[in-house]
């Protein structure tokens, strides 16, 4: 309110009466929406009333506004807000235009006891949703980051118990007790923090090693035709960390910047038994079989205490046989018949090798389990079929 000094005289008691007004008008408008307003617009009821207030007090000569004066008087209403106090007894409503929690208690009477807790605390400031939240608490001995000290509790869930008392448990913290147990039955509680970081790495992928059958090469030895280079890949990790500590990891991504080079070498193959191509044979049985590659040479047999172990590892078996794993690779499958046909060996698997395979001597040399068995099948010309 303005009033300019050399063209208005007001008496003492009018500005009392004045300040007293404005005092009454502000208290009938607590509730109101927040607007602001000046006298003469005449735009809710709120303002109606203000403008009669003044008016009134100018009628009855409480006021006096000198001639070619203007007079402005501008009001700020504004919203009460509706706080609810819940106890563990009883729920109160205050009505309070702006204050904090503790001023939003003490309008409704309410001291906190030593053990009691409020949430929101005491220091926030009220809005129009502010619910307050009045628990009784128990002391219990909570460990977490490092220290060990008695903590006043609310009586809810250990969870929701331990975020009022300012702890912030997350998610991935770890409590020695369920998170959902009343703080009633618990004495004491170990928060362990829980962290999840990622770690990228660069590392090197091994390159493969590839035998190749040559018969440029003379059969037992062997050239490397190209030398293998390493790759390169990028690794990340996510890392687990319990109280700072790291506990395991796993990787979650992996991505590779440079690919390897396989190192070609070359198996000597030439002297050795005559190979064929791809076909069909009839076996023993009269079944027709398909075999990727035949190959003829000289056969021999022998024979090994029971328990014996092969060059894969395998125990020694009737069906298993030696040869040389450059040219026929361990673990394939096999037919073997002399060249006449005369002899039937049968069906068996590359699991052993031995020096006259390796120097080209013999091209397999298969097991049986007696002495005499192998006199019998001696030394003979074979076809090997591999089969397909």
């Amino acid at each position: 309110m303005t009033i300019m000094a050399n063209k208005l005289r007001i008496a003492k008691s009018a500005i009392a009466l004045i300040i007293a007004t404005a005092v009454i008008v502000a208290s009938v408008l607590t509730v109101a929406a927040a607007v602001q307003t000046g006298i003469g617009t005449e735009n809710t009821e709120n303002d109606k009333a203000v403008r009669s207030t003044v008016e009134y007090e100018l009628s009855n000569g409480n006021l006096v506004v000198c001639e070619n004066n203007n007079f402005n008087l501008d009001v700020d209403i504004i919203d009460a807000n509706e706080v609810t106090v819940k106890t563990e007894n009883d729920t109160v409503s205050v009505q309070l235009a702006k204050g904090t929690v503790s001023e939003a208690l003490k309008k409704a009477g309410i001291v906190l006891a030593d053990d009691e807790v409020c949430v929101p605390s005491l220091e926030t400031e009220i809005t129009s949703d502010t619910e307050i939240n009045i628990y009784r608490t128990k002391a219990v001995k909570v460990t977490a980051d490092g220290t060990t000290k008695n903590t006043r509790l609310a009586l809810v869930s250990v969870y929701d118990a331990l975020n009022i008392a300012g702890y912030e448990i997350d998610e991935n913290d770890i409590l020695s007790v369920s998170g959902k147990e009343s703080v009633n039955n618990i004495t004491e509680v170990t928060v362990k923090r829980v962290v999840y970081k990622t770690k990228s790495v660069t590392e090197k992928i091994s390159f493969d090693t590839v035998k190749q059958n040559s018969d440029d090469v003379a059969l037992g030895e062997t050239k490397v035709k190209t030398e293998g280079k390493a790759g390169e890949k990028i690794v990340t990790r996510e890392i687990k960390y319990v109280d700072g500590k790291a506990v395991s990891e796993e990787v979650v991504d992996e991505k590779t910047v440079k690919e390897p080079v396989d190192k070609i070498v070359l198996v000597g193959t030439k002297g050795a038994a005559s190979s064929g191509g791809a076909g069909t044979f009839t076996d023993a049985n009269g079944a027709t079989v398909a075999f990727s590659q035949v190959l003829t040479g000289s056969g021999t047999a022998y024979t090994a205490p029971a328990g014996a172990s092969t060059a894969t590892g395998v125990p020694a078996y009737h069906g298993g046989v030696a040869v040389n794993p450059n040219i026929i690779p361990y673990g394939s499958k096999l037919y073997i018949v002399s060249t006449d046909g005369s002899f039937v060996y049968g069906y068996a698997t590359a699991v052993d090798t031995g020096g006259a395979l390796m120097d080209g001597s013999a091209i397999v040399d298969c097991f049986y389990n007696t002495y005499s068995e192998c006199v019998n099948f001696g030394r003979r010309d074979v076809n090997v079929y591999v089969l397909a």
